[in-house]
């Protein structure tokens, strides 16, 4: 009992918390003192949980809202050919036109993994898979922005700054949320080997290997290595010439990661030829589609660019920590993506927390010193306690919020230009067979709902399976630029599904041959005239079907 009683009062002499707590130890029992004193002591750690909790349930809640993106039936759909088939490798068998270029599928593993999971519970377990990837990568930043000195809370209001622009990228499930994973693990690994632990370069070739079979956004992650291990190379080789040659010797890990990490990205089904045709896609200009166009500063999502943007120049601007070329370098090229194409976004939004997290709370800390914890009242303590009870609380309910957006991928409109779902429905009803010019966007639509019996002219794969020489065409026939007419003009062209606020459908229905079959609000199908397909078409039941699919649940 004596030595119970001498800890407590030990504690009591290092802490100051006998007066505050009125725990005065005379006539108290001891164990119950020191109970006392240790729950006091765990009321910060709980609220800090509770903090966390909180933060990452309402990040839960704003982003596992999903909907439907254009290419997800296609992502599904081949997945589920590999898995059948076997074979990685496959030949297209849903365009009419693929046939003077091979199939590089440069996400055939993400497909894979979408398709398995669309197996195991549908669209639910595909939201929550989405939401946790997303859960994983701002989880880690935070881990990161705490380890480097910021209180839960700045922590959590940083990630919250992020969280606009990263939902960019994941408000849609594209094979690009693991790139966003990756892309992190890169500057993860990279940071800590700028600060001395080269052992984790180890890590870089590991996740280039993977990351070349998910997506080709691991050609952003090859030259964040190459630019991180230039600038720190040019920086040692300066000092090598002026001092000693031996200040190039922590560079060489370095080098060989960008090596090692190189040669790791041939491990893929297509070896070196998929980095050669990986190179192009990635260096396109696609005026049809409105996230590969410029950031506009003046606009929405100038302002959701700015945001992230200007807290790591001020803290860049105010940090008492040293600056590091590597990362300031690295920084400076993230922040530029954006402005070439607002889809890199989300990569910003990394970056800023990695390569900046520590100068924003460096110059937190100078404008507004955190409180120190020194000796706490009875009073302090409870408050403690209630906010930890009431951040918990709104964790929970924000988690029961979030659960209707695990039900459904939905099409929405205005945040998708709609899918032709009646037009469609009318084309399987009718049962006919044949080739169809179509909008790219409703491709992988019509593939996943009509093939095999309808083959379109092209899709969301693009690149990845057609010819420059058969996209040209499609954009021109979209367009009704140019020799628009080339692909109707093709005897194997069967039928038109277009969109009635493009200029080919007001073409279609002035040009001789061809018949406007169905018309609806989103768009027009056409047919060939005196084609047996227009009678079985317009005899097809399409249903109590939206005209563009709004509100509908994928697939």
């Amino acid at each position: 009992m004596a030595r119970n009683t001498t800890n407590v009062r030990e504690w009591e002499r290092a802490t100051g918390q006998s007066e505050e707590l009125g725990c005065h130890t005379g006539g108290l029992d001891p164990a119950s003192a020191e109970s006392r004193a240790t729950h006091a002591a765990l009321d910060p750690i709980r609220l800090t949980l509770g903090e966390v909790c909180l933060i990452m349930s309402v990040v839960a809640y704003a982003l596992s809202a999903t909907v439907v993106d254009p290419d997800l039936w296609g992502h599904v759909k081949f997945g589920q050919d590999i898995w059948q088939s076997g074979k990685v490798i496959q030949h297209d068998a849903y365009s009419y036109l693929t046939g003077d270029q091979p199939w590089i599928n440069h996400e055939w593993l993400a497909e894979m993994i979408f398709a398995a999971l669309f197996a195991l519970g549908g669209a639910p377990v595909l939201i929550l898979f989405k939401t946790g990837m997303v859960l994983v990568t701002l989880g880690l930043i935070y881990w990161h922005l705490t380890r480097q000195g910021m209180s839960a809370l700045r922590g959590g209001i940083v990630l919250t700054l992020m969280a606009p622009i990263f939902a960019v990228g994941t408000f849609v499930l594209r094979p690009q949320i693991f790139t966003y994973l990756l892309f992190l693990a890169t500057l993860l690994v990279l940071n800590a080997a700028e600060r001395g632990r080269s052992r984790w370069l180890c890590g870089l070739p590991p996740i280039f290997a993977l990351w070349v079979n998910l997506h080709g956004g691991f050609l952003a992650g090859m030259a964040t290595v190459i630019v991180w291990t230039s600038v720190r190379f040019l920086a040692s080789f300066r000092r090598a010439v002026r001092t000693d040659w031996s200040a190039l010797h922590p560079e060489w890990p370095f080098v060989g990661s960008v090596v090692a990490g190189g040669l790791a990205t041939l491990v893929n089904p297509y070896g070196p030829r998929m980095l050669d045709f990986l190179v192009k896609p990635a260096t396109l200009v696609r005026p049809d589609i409105s996230e590969w166009q410029p950031t506009v500063l003046a606009s929405a999502n100038g302002a959701v660019y700015l945001i992230p943007f200007a807290l790591a120049v001020v803290g860049l601007l105010y940090t008492t920590r040293e600056r590091r070329p590597a990362p300031l370098v690295l920084f400076l090229c993230v922040a530029i993506l954006p402005l070439l194409a607002f889809r890199h976004g989300p990569l910003l939004a990394i970056g800023v927390p990695i390569l900046a997290g520590e100068h924003i709370g460096s110059a937190w800390d100078r404008w507004s010193p955190r409180l120190r914890v020194g000796r706490r009242t009875l009073q302090q303590i409870r408050a403690e306690r209630w906010l930890a009870v009431l951040a918990m609380t709104g964790a929970a309910a924000f988690v029961w919020l979030s659960l209707p957006n695990f039900r459904c991928i939905r099409t929405l409109r205005p945040v998708s230009q709609g899918f032709p779902a009646k037009a469609v429905a009318m084309l399987r009803d009718s049962g006919v067979s044949g080739n169809m010019a179509v909008f790219f966007d409703w491709g992988e639509y019509a593939i996943w709902h009509l093939s095999p019996r309808i083959r379109v002219s092209v899709d969301g794969r693009r690149e990845t399976v057609y010819s420059d020489k058969i996209l040209a065409e499609n954009w021109r026939f979209l367009t009704g630029v140019g020799a628009w007419d080339t692909l109707i003009g093709r005897q194997e062209t069967d039928l038109a599904l277009v969109p009635k606020d493009r200029p080919v459908f007001n073409l279609l229905k002035l040009s001789p041959g061809w018949v406007l079959v169905h018309e609806d609000s989103l768009g027009g199908l056409f047919a060939r005239d005196g084609s047996a397909h227009i009678e079985r078409i317009q005899a097809a039941n399409a249903g109590r079907v939206p005209d563009d699919g709004n509100g509908m649940c994928f697939p």
